[in-house]
C-alpha cells in the first residue's frame, strides 16, 4: 500500500503533463499556474484530514496532480526573460526549488514531532494557499509567436526532445529508487539513526542547490555537453563506491557528490528544453519532457523492489549506475545547437 502510495504521485504526472503543456500553450500559463496551488492546497487538505491508506493514496494522487502543474509553473517563470538569458533562469528557479524542498525537509520534521503528523500538512496548505495570491498578482509575458499548428507527433518525438528526457529519466530513476528508496535502508543496516538520514539527506539536497546553482557557470565555461558528462559521472562515482563503503561519514561524502551531479543535470536539461524550442510550443515539449521524466519516478522505486528481493541491495547502486551511464552516451553523443548568454552552445 505504501508502494502503491508513492506511484500515485507520478501516474498522476505521466497521464496528464502533455495534455497540461498543450493546454498551457493554447491558454498561457497563469490560469494552470493557480490551478497548481489549487490542487496543492486540496491535497495537503485531503492528506490532513485523511484516516485510512485508501484516503492517503487519493490525496496524493491529488498532490500528483499538483506536481504535473510544475509545466505551467516553470513557464510563467521562463516567460520573464529573454531566451538568451534561459540557463540563468533555470539555474535561479531550480536553485529555489531545491532551497524550498531543503528548507520544507528540515521544518517538516520537526512541526511533526513537536505539533503532530497533520502539521506539515497544514504547513503546505497555508504556503500552497499563499501560492494561489501570488500567481493572481503576477503578470505572465506571453511573446509573440507563430500562430501555425503544431504538429504534436513530430514535437512528442523530436530527437532533442527524447534525449534529454531519457538523461532526466535517468536521474529521477536514481532519485526515486535509490535516495527516496533503499539508501535509507543501507544506512540503517550500518547502524544510522533516523536523524542521520534526515543529515544525509539534507546534505545531498544541499549540494543538489551548489549544482543547480553553478550549472549556468559551468555551461558557459565548457559547454553543454562536457556539464551533463560532469554531472552523470558525479552520479555514477557516486552510486558505484556507495555499494562498498560502510562508513556513514563517507556515504554522506558520497551522497553530497551525488546530490550535485543531480543538481547540474536537473537544470541543464531544463535549460535545453526551454531554449530548443519555440515559444508556441514550450508547453507541449516541456509537458511531455516532465511526462517522460516521470517514467523514472514510477520505474525506480517499482523495479528496485524486485531487484534488491533478487539479487541483494547492492544490485540496485549497480543498475542504477549503469542506466545513468546509458542515458549519459544518449544524451552526449552530439551536440546541443542551442542559443546562450555568452556561453558555449555545444
Amino acid at each position: 500500500m505504501i508502494g502503491y502510495i508513492v506511484a500515485a504521485y507520478a501516474i498522476g504526472q505521466m497521464i496528464l503533463r502533455i495534455p497540461l503543456g498543450i493546454a498551457v500553450d493554447k491558454w498561457g500559463t497563469k490560469p494552470f499556474a493557480i490551478i497548481t496551488m489549487l490542487c496543492s492546497a486540496l491535497g495537503s487538505l485531503g492528506l490532513a484530514l485523511a484516516s485510512d491508506p485508501i484516503q492517503l493514496f487519493f490525496a496524493r494522487s491529488v498532490t500528483g496532480i499538483a506536481g504535473a502543474g510544475w509545466v505551467a509553473i516553470s513557464l510563467l517563470f521562463a516567460s520573464q526573460f529573454e531566451n538568451k538569458l534561459m540557463h540563468y533562469a533555470s539555474s535561479f528557479m531550480m536553485g529555489i526549488n531545491g532551497i524550498a524542498i531543503t528548507i520544507s525537509t528540515l521544518i517538516s520534521g520537526r512541526l511533526a514531532d513537536y505539533f503532530g503528523d497533520t502539521t506539515p500538512f497544514i504547513g503546505s496548505l497555508i504556503v500552497s494557499i499563499l501560492g494561489m495570491i501570488v500567481f493572481f498578482v503576477s503578470k505572465e509575458n506571453r511573446k509573440k509567436t507563430d500562430k501555425k499548428n503544431q504538429n504534436l507527433f513530430n514535437i512528442l518525438s523530436s530527437g532533442i526532445l527524447i534525449r534529454i528526457s531519457i538523461i532526466a529519466i535517468g536521474f529521477h530513476f536514481v532519485t526515486f529508487g535509490v535516495n527516496f528508496g533503499f539508501l535509507p535502508i543501507i544506512i540503517e543496516n550500518l547502524g544510522g539513526s533516523k536523524t542521520n538520514i534526515g543529515d544525509i539527506t539534507t546534505l545531498s539536497q544541499l549540494a543538489g542547490i551548489c549544482g543547480m546553482s553553478l550549472s549556468a557557470l559551468f555551461m558557459n565555461k565548457i559547454g553543454i555537453r562536457k556539464t551533463i558528462i560532469l554531472g552523470s559521472t558525479s552520479m555514477i562515482i557516486s552510486l558505484i563506491f556507495t555499494s562498498y563503503v560502510e562508513n556513514l561519514s563517507l556515504i554522506a561524502f558520497l551522497q553530497f557528490i551525488s546530490g550535485f551531479g543531480r543538481g547540474i543535470l536537473y537544470t541543464v536539461t531544463i535549460t535545453l528544453i526551454l531554449v530548443s524550442f519555440e515559444q508556441s510550443s514550450r508547453g507541449l515539449a516541456m509537458g511531455a519532457y516532465q511526462a517522460y521524466y516521470a517514467i523514472g519516478m514510477f520505474l525506480g522505486p517499482a523495479l528496485s523492489g524486485l531487484i534488491v528481493n533478487s539479487y541483494g541491495i547492492n544490485a540496485i547502486f549497480w543498475l542504477s549506475a549503469l542506466i545513468t551511464l546509458i542515458a549519459l552516451i544518449i544524451g552526449t553523443y552530439k551536440p546541443y545547437k542551442t542559443e546562450l548568454q555568452g556561453g558555449k552552445n555545444r
